[in-house]
């Protein structure tokens, strides 16, 4: 990860900073060395559900936990297939299924078919299959977390399917809430180690690309222009094109081409 944060991997190095794999290991390989409540709770607290009911039941069990993740499981086997990360707690299972450029792998050819969930071949039809399997009498969550667009589209593409397995409850994620997450820790009260860990996550994130746009705030906009001031503003003609106009009236009605020649 330090390795990337200085730009000495380049995406022609086997395509590592595509790599979702790499940044499954860098970002939660690195999220487990700070304590759950410090590092996971607040990553994981705005996952959406489809239910209210849910959604209120995950934050209670997320506010439960605390301590170190030390059963933290990369890339869990099984037969339906390997999941990204598993993160068992005494009471529920939180599977987590990441995607940073890559959609998702497997899906039915007939969305429209009305499959049962034991049929589907759906990605996360058949984790939530394996999280039913593996959970025993823990309560399992499975996560999609995705850049936002993706994360919109596989969450529109089930709303009308019922291919996730009864009693597993599906939620969604999408990197620039983790990251806005991240950005929102009150570091002030952490050790020196603690801060330097939630630094390096933001910038690796800030470096893929995942902050959230959310306009020029009007604070900003008033303490840089004044409204009784004036401002010019030049360009550097180096490498330019110079705009000629025609010797002819300019009609809006028609329309006008900008050539170089």
């Amino acid at each position: 990860m330090i390795a990337e944060l200085h730009n000495k991997i380049s995406a022609e190095s086997n395509n590592l900073e595509r790599s979702e794999d790499k940044l499954t290991g860098d970002f939660f390989g690195t999220l487990r060395y700070l304590p759950f409540e410090i590092g996971m709770k607040p990553i994981l607290l705005p996952v959406r559900f489809k239910e209210k009911l849910i959604s209120q039941e995950w934050m209670n069990r997320i506010h439960l936990e605390k301590g170190y993740m030390t059963g933290m499981q990369f890339w869990k086997r099984h037969e339906e297939g390997e999941i990204d990360l598993l993160i068992p707690f005494s009471t529920i299972n939180i599977g987590i299924e990441i995607k940073y450029l890559s959609g998702i792998s497997s899906d039915d050819e007939n969305t429209e078919a009305g499959l049962e969930y034991e049929e589907s071949c759906n990605q996360l039809a058949r984790y939530s299959r394996m999280l039913k399997d593996i959970s025993n009498d823990k309560t399992p969550y499975l996560i999609f977390l995705a850049p936002f667009k993706m994360m919109r589209e596989v969450m529109l593409s089930l709303q009308t399917r019922s291919v996730i397995a009864p009693g597993v409850f599906l939620g969604f994620l999408c990197w620039e809430d983790v990251l806005d997450s991240l950005r929102e820790i009150d570091s002030i009260s952490l050790d020196q180690g603690q801060q330097m860990i939630i630094n390096d996550l933001q910038d690796l994130l800030l470096k893929k690309g995942f902050l959230r746009y959310k306009g020029i705030s009007k604070d900003i906009i008033s303490k840089t222009v004044a409204k009784s001031d004036f401002y010019y503003f030049h360009a550097i003609t180096k490498n330019l094109h110079t705009l000629n106009w025609p010797n002819q009236n300019i009609y809006k009605e028609d329309y006008y081409v900008f050539s170089n020649q």
